[in-house]
């Protein structure tokens, strides 16, 4: 269903382009007419697209409120919750700018602060 709205969007988007093409081309002092009508058409294909963009994140909306409503049944075990501590740890170390891998002063790195 969600490729009927998005193959219609791209259609329609499309053919505004194209539109929008003729209308560079045309002459308002000659041919008038043709762009106040091309002019309308334009406004009524914008007015699809909205249209058709909205539907589309409706329906987006209730595929994701559906995800939303299905049960989490995967226990986390006592390893992956130790896994999760250390790139916690890790993650505050780095914010703080402390080495997470060892290599600081005193453990044999050297740092070369010269140009």
């Amino acid at each position: 269903m969600k490729e009927v709205e998005k193959n219609e969007i791209k259609r329609l988007s499309d053919r505004l382009d194209a539109i929008r093409h003729q209308q560079a081309g045309l002459s308002l002092v000659e041919s008038a007419d043709k762009y106040a009508e091309l002019e309308k058409e334009k406004e009524t294909l914008e007015a699809e697209i909205i249209r058709l963009r909205e539907v589309h994140s409706q329906k987006l909306s209730k595929e994701a409120q559906k995800l939303m409503n299905l049960p989490f049944r995967r226990a986390i075990t006592k390893k992956r919750a130790g896994r999760y501590g250390q790139t916690q740890k890790k993650r505050t170390r780095s914010d703080r700018g402390a080495p997470d891998d060892g290599a600081g002063p005193g453990n044999g790195a050297q740092r070369d602060d010269r140009l």
